[in-house]
């Protein structure tokens, strides 16, 4: 085997002249050897990546064309059209093993992001660099015409690129994709979604912090931003105490009035009563404080309240009498909020429109649901100290409330502690308040879906490859120069089935990012495509990718009588040892089956024929049995894949294998019967009769001469 240094394996019958100035390297391990189709999937790199990958290269790679219009050659020059065909396709299977053999240098989770930078950094160089290297060697800068082509070329070979790898299923790599994306598409923000708006948002603190990601295509973009707006949610947040009165020797009755949507008979979305919030007080029990109003606690937040309507917060009088100093304790309700939606500042730039860009929303101060205006609250007044009666702060008071910028103030001692984290395993407001989701989805005048080649970059080769169909033109007058190589045409439809084998996915055909699976699939913009259905698909975009891209890998070897002898010679060998190995058993049975009174068990007859009859007892009969099986085993093998493959063609494309293999097998094994029973018959005869001739030639002779011929196959219905 020989492997080239871009890691696609080859033959080591090619010779460096033939491959078109392909470079090999010596490689005495063959990568294939062992590789099932199994092992190839969990490597992530399915058939449809393989095919794909080896028309992508014979489309973008000079060498590997060069090399492909080289094996032209081995075309007979009086082959029809079909012929060639059939032998291009062979030639395309050849080229798909060595890519594969060429993908195990990429293996692990790791190996598709380095296939991916090595793909990139050969194929899609960055212009500016090319352009200083031709003035470098001395050559004269590209015409605009020439510059134009090679910019769409490089642009074409990322769109490829991306394409290829929303093929893989396992191990893909999303974020190297999104990257390259990116800079195909070069998108800005175009619209926003709210997917949750979030819950604990409360009125003072300001709209949140919205932070876009930066953009993927890397550095020189500008990174999008946005303003949130927020509104009322129809929950309640908290109620603050306004009073805390005096008097209190038991909690009083806290009533909230319910929304006014709730009088109108209105109801929540899940079709469940709209009510009104429900809240609990407590009081100081005892202290310099005792029978004033501790805090109110929310039950029930409620739903359907509004910004404009008037929420009555009633708190029952205390058990004291107000002539005897007795003060009724006040409070009110404070709505909760959300994000209302989320408005672009700044589009941005560098952005993939295939992914929906997540967005980050500055959760609810760890003090939102805690009125800060409270002495108390606020840690200025220890509960230990006489509190006064309202919690509207003074100058006083105002003076010493807690400096957010103090690192020992209440607000940075409180996001300490919630950095901890909860039991749950949650942080903060996070434990208790939903977080906001939302999408941001970029916009692109050219993305994935479109195509950068022209159709005059094509119609070249699309003409030599049909000259060769036709065998108009001989490979060696085709006139490619290795610098001067035509362009395939992508996702051709030319008069040959060989420039089909290297089509390309087209225009119309992109990739979009599924939340669910968290990886890219391919696309036609409003629906998304699934190339593991076969060509009967309901929308087969490319009918001849699928099945045509399968059978080069998975086309099965022609066999011939060499490959016949083998399989007779490894049934053979295998059955007649495992048979021979197994003969004391055949043994035993035979005596329990022929004399059950006095070979009562398996145990006792081992120990008898040892004892009465010698260990050499336990072969007997075991020339018929290795002979026997030896012939069973070698055509029942062989006649299982005959018969396998004459099935398989039979029932055509999309036929079940499992039956098709047990039909075969079933059929084989009923021909070896007749094979074996001859030869069983006379062991047994051997075994349950010892004195019944001296040798196993004897007993056949014997059996024949006394029973006949159809006694050797009387035991074929059994």
């Amino acid at each position: 085997n020989g492997q080239m240094p871009s890691a696609m394996a080859v033959e080591r019958r090619e010779k460096m002249a033939d491959a078109g100035g392909l470079m090999w390297q010596p490689s005495p391990v063959n990568k294939r050897s062992g590789v099932t189709v199994f092992d190839a999937e969990q490597s992530g790199y399915n058939v449809r990546f393989i095919t794909y990958l080896s028309r992508f290269l014979l489309c973008f790679d000079a060498d590997c064309q060069k090399w492909w219009y080289t094996r032209a050659s081995d075309l007979p020059r009086r082959a029809s059209t079909e012929e060639v065909d059939a032998m291009r396709l062979k030639q395309f299977g050849a080229f798909s093993a060595s890519v594969e053999v060429g993908l195990q240098e990429y293996k692990g989770k790791n190996g598709p992001r380095a296939l991916m930078n090595s793909l990139l950094k050969r194929y899609c160089p960055d212009p500016k660099k090319l352009a200083q290297q031709r003035e470098r060697d001395g050559l004269s800068p590209l015409s605009d015409a020439a510059e134009g082509k090679q910019l769409r070329e490089i642009k074409e070979a990322r769109r490829q690129i991306a394409l290829l790898f929303g093929l893989m299923e396992t191990y893909q790599p999303v974020e190297e994709i999104t990257k390259l994306l990116a800079a195909i598409d070069n998108g800005s923000i175009s619209r926003i979604e709210v997917v949750d708006r979030g819950s604990g948002y409360a009125p003072g603190y300001g709209a949140p912090l919205v932070t876009f990601p930066p953009p993927e295509a890397g550095e020189g973009f500008v990174t999008a931003q946005g303003r949130a707006k927020l509104r009322p949610s129809g929950a309640l947040l908290r109620v603050d105490l306004l009073n805390r009165g005096f008097g209190y020797s038991k909690p009083p009755i806290v009533e909230i009035s319910p929304p006014a949507v709730a009088a109108r008979g209105n109801r929540n979305e899940d079709g469940s009563p709209i009510c009104g919030a429900t809240a609990k007080a407590f009081i100081f029990r005892n202290g310099v404080n005792k029978g004033r109003i501790e805090r109110i606690q929310l039950l029930d937040e409620g739903a359907g309240y509004t910004k404009d309507e008037p929420i009555r917060v009633k708190l029952t009088p205390p058990e004291m009498l107000l002539a005897d100093g007795g003060v009724p304790a006040t409070g009110v309700a404070v709505l909760e909020y959300e994000i209302d939606k989320i408005t672009i500042v700044n589009n941005g730039t560098g952005y993939a429109v295939e992914k929906p860009i997540t967005i980050k929303v500055e959760p609810p101060p760890l003090t939102a649901r805690v009125n800060m205006n409270d002495p108390m609250m606020a840690r200025v007044i220890s509960p230990d100290q006489p509190l006064p009666p309202t919690t509207i702060p003074n100058k006083e008071l105002l003076r010493r409330m807690p400096d957010p910028t103090d690192p020992n103030s209440v607000i940075n001692r409180a996001n300490i502690e919630a950095s901890k984290g909860g039991g749950g395993g949650c942080i903060g407001r996070a434990c208790y308040d939903k977080k906001v989701v939302a999408y941001a989805y970029p916009q692109a005048q050219i993305d994935s879906y479109r195509q950068f080649r022209s159709n005059d970059d094509a119609t070249k080769v699309q003409n030599v490859e049909a000259a060769i169909s036709k065998r108009k033109i001989s490979a060696s007058s085709s006139g490619l120069e290795k610098d001067k190589l035509p362009l395939i045409q992508t996702f051709g439809r030319g008069p040959s089935s060989s420039s089909q084998l290297l089509s390309l996915l087209p225009e119309g055909i992109g990739l979009e990012y599924d939340r669910m699976l968290k990886r890219y699939r391919l696309s036609t913009g409003d629906s998304t495509l699934d190339w593991t259905q076969a060509a009967s698909s309901t929308k087969p975009i490319d009918p001849e990718f699928g099945p045509r891209g399968r059978s080069p890998i998975e086309r099965e070897m022609e066999l011939g009588i060499s490959t016949y002898l083998r399989f007779f010679g490894s049934g053979a060998i295998c059955c007649s040892a495992v048979h021979l190995a197994l003969t004391p058993i055949d043994v035993v049975k035979t005596k329990i089956q022929t004399n059950p009174v006095k070979y009562t068990s398996v145990t006792s007859s081992f120990q008898t024929v040892l004892r009465e009859e010698g260990a050499g007892t336990f072969f007997t009969g075991w020339a018929p049995t290795f002979l026997g099986f030896f012939f069973w085993g070698g055509v029942a093998y062989t006649m299982t894949e005959l018969l396998r493959r004459f099935f398989t063609e039979y029932a055509g494309d999309g036929a079940q294998e499992v039956p098709i293999i047990l039909a075969a097998s079933g059929l084989s094994a009923l021909l070896g019967c007749f094979i074996i029973c001859p030869f069983e018959a006379v062991r047994i005869r051997s075994v349950a009769q010892p004195d019944y001739a001296p040798n196993i030639v004897g007993v056949l002779q014997r059996m024949v001469k006394e029973e006949g011929p159809s006694s050797l196959i009387s035991a074929v219905p059994a």
